[in-house]
């Protein structure tokens, strides 16, 4: 096994810290530029009971 030290480690997660926040900043919804009716898709998605969603595996026996 490598012998790793604590500075390299140190490293590896403040690299991994700055490639989280800027994801972070991808998926925030407020950064988005979306037009009014995908907007209004998504709210009315999000108010649907999830009992009316189809499960994963329904999908794949639909699509695969």
């Amino acid at each position: 096994m490598a012998t790793v030290s604590l500075e390299q480690v140190n490293e590896n997660v403040l690299a991994l810290k700055q490639e989280m926040d800027a994801i972070k900043e991808l998926l925030e919804e407020s950064q988005l530029d979306l037009r009014d009716d995908v907007i209004a898709q998504v709210e009315e998605s999000r108010k649907r009971p999830v009992s009316e969603f189809k499960t994963q595996e329904e999908m794949e026996k639909k699509f695969l």
